[in-house]
């Protein structure tokens, strides 16, 4: 006769292991999902999934993403300003603390070619030169002067000016291109 003992030994115990494991199982799950960030973790049936990180924004693009939409939303801008009745045709801008502005000088005329030179209002564009730009960044053209360079307007090409950058003995530095937008020409 199968005691009581005996049927607890062969039927009982294989339930309790079979418990016990899967209870140690989902303890190693959780650990393992409280490892991760909440907003990483799905799951599937029986597997954990851990979702690829979105893409993080380096310090130089965080600046460049928060200035430009500083920009787009201000109401009123200052521009670089051109009085062509002059014979040297200079380019002058005039930081106002009030109005923003932030403009790049390209290589050519087109905004995916090498970046050369920035005017901006904000100091995290300009202080050391954070983007590294040839000819560095400026709140505006009287920090040019400082070196002993200007920029001349040449004309305007498509939706851009070409400006040239001159130094102190008048020879040709670079040509340097601005969207036509942050420009004003009298």
């Amino acid at each position: 006769m199968i005691t009581l003992i005996h049927l607890m030994r062969y039927r009982v115990m294989p339930l309790l292991i079979l418990f016990a494991s899967s209870a140690c199982q989902e303890k190693q799950q959780k650990k393992q999902e409280s490892a991760l960030p909440a907003s990483k973790v799905s799951h599937s049936k029986d597997t954990l999934v851990q979702q690829p990180k979105a893409p993080t924004l380096s310090r130089l693009d965080s600046i460049d993403q928060a200035n430009t939409e500083s920009i787009l939303e201000s109401d009123e801008l200052t521009k670089a300003q051109v009085n062509l009745s002059t014979a040297d045709s200079t380019i002058h801008l005039r930081a106002n603390i009030r109005v923003d502005h932030r403009f790049f000088g390209y290589e050519k005329p087109n905004i995916q070619s090498k970046k050369l030179l920035l005017f901006s209002i904000f100091t995290n564009d300009v202080q050391n030169n954070p983007f590294q730009l040839k000819f560095g960044a400026y709140y505006e053209t009287s920090g040019l002067d400082n070196k002993g360079l200007k920029l001349k307007y040449l004309r305007t090409k498509d939706d851009f000016i070409e400006a040239e950058l001159i130094d102190s003995s008048g020879y040709s530095v670079a040509t340097i291109y601005f969207e036509k937008k942050w420009v004003d020409i009298e």
